[in-house]
């Protein structure tokens, strides 16, 4: 389960660094979601459509794809947060389809925020659900610059430098290609 921000081919990006190649050769059946680009009327849409209407239905049709009683899961950044949550339904349902569950990056305790308890506390939510408004979209530039602010050493700083300071050119990083 990839992050609903980011795009399920992040995970395949090049044969020499593809995760998917590597589960494939070890011999894995690899299903990815891929998450459709929010419009209107997905502004309204809450967690629980996000476990339903994703993390769910993939589970179901992997499952019915591979005729397996369970299936195997991984789930990356928020969409690792996700998984974490669909496995807690599911286990109060007590339906066992997922046989286990590999998290990358994944934030699932949420009592120490980090940098990020930096942009978010009650007024700042509140700010931005007036900001973002009866849509309920969160505009791509304010959610890349708050990514970038969080890594500002590593996202921002070496591009200003060698790109505006010292005039240079930046750098292929096949994980900005489509950025």
């Amino acid at each position: 389960v990839p992050p609903c921000i980011n795009k399920y081919y992040i995970l395949d990006l090049q044969p020499e660094n593809s995760f998917v190649a590597h589960a494939v050769a070890a011999g894995n059946t690899v299903f990815m979601v891929s998450w459709r680009n929010a419009e209107a009327e997905q502004g309204r849409f809450g967690w629980d459509h996000y476990l339903e209407q994703g993390v769910f239905q993939a589970l179901r049709v992997a499952q019915e794809i591979t005729r397996s009683e369970q299936v195997n899961a991984l789930g990356f950044c928020v969409g690792g947060t996700l998984l974490g949550a669909a496995l807690a339904v599911l286990a109060a349902r007590r339906d066992a389809i997922v046989s286990s569950a590999t998290f990358l990056a994944a934030m699932l305790d949420f009592s120490d925020t980090g940098q990020i308890g930096l942009f978010v506390d009650e007024a700042s939510v509140v700010a931005r659900e007036a900001t973002i408004g009866a849509g309920g979209i969160l505009s791509g530039r304010d959610l890349a610059f708050v990514f970038s602010s969080l890594r500002a050493n590593d996202l921002i700083w070496p591009y200003v430098v060698n790109n505006y300071l010292l005039g240079g050119e930046p750098t292929a990083f096949d994980l900005l290609y489509w950025n």
